[in-house]
């Protein structure tokens, strides 16, 4: 095992420096769209109406699939893997299968549960029912397609073939920013679910063949089989698990969402403002997570096969991701205090050339100011949890994702009543660090029995 410890770890560093560029470079194109989105449309009332449900929408793409169906899939595929390509093939057939036949009625149960809840904080803003609806529908066909798009990607990055999904993410940020410039003024809001719609389906038209070669299948090979499975079963289970931690995760931002409304016009505007350049340090760092997962797997599904051996090797995992650790911390706290510092500047020149107001600028950068104090700890939080994942090891994930649920409100409330608008972001700043205390622990202890 040393001598594969050896071929890991070069390997890690490789993927990292490739893909990070190329990541960095479609994160840019999110970023832009956001300030396209700002200079263009500015904060009025319809854009609170835009934000809202494009967080339900996100908050469905990370409950369906980028926070369930994806860390799922990577590291059974990763274990299918290990016991031959034939058994690889059987797992995607029959995961992929169950998947596309109950994703799309869950998606549209949700919307319709999230319309009616939504109604109660933010109302059709004064748009024509039809305008409303058809913009809802839109971020449901954004959702779906965007959810499919996450399990072809997962197929890739457990095959670390991790280019394509990049090359293609770095296209649909121009391909989303022409297509609004292009149909802003004849469909006016319209035009922000149509582009991101067009935007996931390019990459799913991309990506499809691909993993059908990197897996020696053809299309007809992927068809519906409703045959139950070993695969289908576990996936099925720890999706349930994971599932729990999206929606305990994922509706903390749309609470969040709520709770501003209440707070007058404009106000879901600037925290999603905020949170979009607040996502950039994030964003650094994650072009690294499906290349760290992806590796963490394969190292975690070898410890399992030697569980029983003679020669443990359950250090291999821990030192990785500890080794992970020490660099995040040195490449981000330089970053994040010249961010820090820089805040004000660095909203003036993104959004300070449209519709928004010199207030709203100054606004945005006092939340920024804020929800950059606990950057650094949800950083940390978000690499153990890929280590968390690669052992599927979901409970510990579960259970940090309910802690933050339960508490959010109930701060969020408290500190409103202060502060306004910043309470919001002062609630979700203190939370990541007892968070990150708990994951840490958590990891720390599950090292100490694998080794032992």
């Amino acid at each position: 095992m040393p001598n594969n410890a050896s071929q890991t770890e070069p390997s890690i560093l490789k993927n990292v420096l490739v893909i990070t560029p190329l990541g960095l470079i479609g994160r840019a194109g999110t970023l832009l769209i956001t300030i396209a989105l700002a200079n263009w449309f500015g904060d009025p009332v319809e854009m609170d109406f835009i934000y809202y449900y494009w967080g339900i929408a996100l908050f469905l793409i990370e409950l369906l699939s980028a926070a369930t169906a994806y860390s799922v899939l990577v590291p059974l595929l990763a274990e299918a893997r290990a016991k031959g390509e034939t058994e690889a093939q059987r797992c995607v057939q029959s995961i992929f299968s169950r998947y596309i036949t109950i994703m799309p009625w869950l998606c549209c149960l949700l919307v319709g549960i999230s319309w009616a809840v939504s109604q109660r904080f933010l109302p059709n803003a004064g748009l024509p029912p039809v305008t409303a609806i058809g913009i809802v529908c839109g971020f449901l066909c954004f959702a779906m397609i965007a959810s499919i798009r996450s399990m072809l990607k997962a197929i890739l990055d457990t095959y670390q073939a991790f280019r394509v999904p990049v090359i293609v993410q770095c296209l649909r940020g121009v391909l989303v920013i022409g297509t609004i410039y292009l149909f802003k003024s004849p469909l006016t809001w319209f035009s922000i679910p149509l582009a991101l719609t067009l935007g996931e389906l390019f990459q799913v038209v991309v990506l499809f063949p691909r993993c059908c070669a990197v897996l020696n299948l053809q299309a007809r090979h992927l068809k519906l089989n409703l045959q139950e499975t070993p695969y289908t079963k576990r996936f099925l289970h720890q999706c349930l698990l994971m599932m729990g931690a999206a929606i305990a995760d994922g509706i903390n931002p749309v609470v969040d969402r709520g709770m501003a409304s209440t707070l007058g016009t404009s106000s879901v505007s600037k925290l999603d403002y905020a949170l979009r350049l607040c996502a950039i340090p994030e964003n650094l760092t994650g072009v690294t997570l499906p290349v760290l997962l992806s590796h963490w797997a394969k190292i975690s599904s070898s410890e399992s096969q030697l569980e029983n051996g003679s020669t443990p090797n359950g250090t291999q995992l821990q030192r990785s991701v500890w080794q992970g650790v020490v660099v995040l911390l040195v490449l981000m706290v330089p970053f994040l205090t010249g961010f820090y510092l820089l805040r004000e500047n660095i909203v003036s020149i993104l959004y300070g050339h449209g519709e928004l107001s010199e207030a709203g600028q100054f606004h945005i950068a006092a939340l920024l100011g804020i929800y950059l104090l606990g950057t650094l700890p949800r950083l940390i939080s978000r690499l153990l949890i890929r280590a968390h994942l690669a052992r599927q090891a979901h409970k510990t994930v579960v259970t940090a994702t309910l802690i933050r649920l339960l508490l959010n409100p109930i701060l969020n409330g408290l500190f409103m009543q202060y502060w306004g608008l910043e309470g919001v972001a002062w609630s979700t700043t203190l939370l990541s660090y007892p968070i990150l205390a708990y994951i840490a622990i958590a990891f720390w202890r599950g090292s100490k029995k694998r080794t032992s």
